[in-house]
């Protein structure tokens, strides 16, 4: 996912939370730089690569049925999980099935020491005691995943229900705010099939002096990007802002009633008017992508 600008190589970790070109950490000679090393040398901390990963895919969001697409996907993930339970029941009638054999082993065995006249063995009793609850446990699961087969639909519009788009709106901006304010790896985690979707390389450049290193994203997010006039990117960056800004002040309690968030969000607007003429002579960096990407968005 993370790729060298220079000479197409991978970017990997190369000392603690920090990426590096792998190719000129080795030294390798490079076919397309004539045989010559890469001249790569930027590095990036994990953390700083995942902010500014971060603060881009906000305004991504507000591109016209993405939330649409990522509740499809997560309906469609939540029902083949659902499908897979005839599996888990077949799993569980042959856990069932051994738990019996070895059940009627130990009957065998305490049956055998009786008729021998030998004392019981409380190891074999308890094995046993052990198995009769993992049974019990085992038969009660049978029981709960033996729904009738009309309730299959009746769940799938459950989920449907669960994860619409304004649900997952909602459940992605509490995500970003966890993962951008409070560098929550748990929300970070949850976001990542969500970047991989939106994003299918981040390329990694060299720049004069100590500048940070430049990044371009390839993959949906870019083309999303490359769609949008200019003025739309900056006004979804603020608004993407002013809403991370508001969560945090809820959060902090700052902010605990009606009558603040309204002020705040009157502030919010007043403010964005004043961006507007500002704006009007920016431009969207968007660049030729590689392969089969049309376009690449700069961080």
């Amino acid at each position: 996912m993370l790729e060298c600008e220079e000479c197409g190589g991978p970017y990997a970790i190369s000392g603690k939370d920090r990426y590096s070109c792998t190719n000129r950490k080795k030294r390798l000679p490079i076919d397309e730089l004539g045989g010559a090393c890469c001249g790569n040398s930027k590095t990036i901390t994990r953390h700083e690569l995942e902010e500014r990963v971060l603060n881009c895919i906000p305004v991504a969001f507000y591109c016209i049925d993405i939330f649409d697409r990522i509740s499809q996907k997560m309906i469609a993930h939540e029902v083949n999980k659902l499908k897979s339970v005839p599996s888990r029941a077949d799993q569980v009638a042959s856990e069932l099935a051994k738990i019996k054999t070895k059940q009627t082993s130990l009957m065998q065995q305490i049956q055998e020491r009786h008729a021998e006249g030998r004392p019981r063995l409380a190891i074999l009793d308890d094995q046993l005691d052990e198995l009769e609850v993992t049974r019990e446990k085992l038969v009660l699961e049978v029981a709960g995943t033996q729904a009738p087969a009309e309730d299959f639909q009746e769940k799938i519009a459950k989920l449907k229900a669960q994860f619409n788009p304004a649900n997952t709106e909602i459940a992605i901006r509490k995500l970003l705010f966890l993962a951008r304010n409070n560098a929550d790896e748990q929300a970070k985690r949850g976001l990542m099939p969500i970047i991989r979707d939106l994003i299918q390389t981040v390329v990694i450049g060299k720049t004069p002096g100590h500048q940070p290193a430049t990044l371009q994203v390839h993959g949906d997010i870019a083309n999303i990007m490359a769609s949008m006039d200019v003025i739309d990117v900056m006004q979804q960056q603020f608004v993407a802002a002013a809403q991370n800004d508001l969560l945090a002040r809820i959060a902090s309690g700052e902010i605990d009633t009606e009558q603040k968030r309204k002020k705040l969000l009157s502030e919010y607007a007043e403010e964005l008017l004043k961006k507007f003429p500002e704006w009007e002579n920016l431009q969207v960096s968007v660049v030729a992508g590689a392969g089969f990407e049309p376009a690449a968005f700069r961080l």
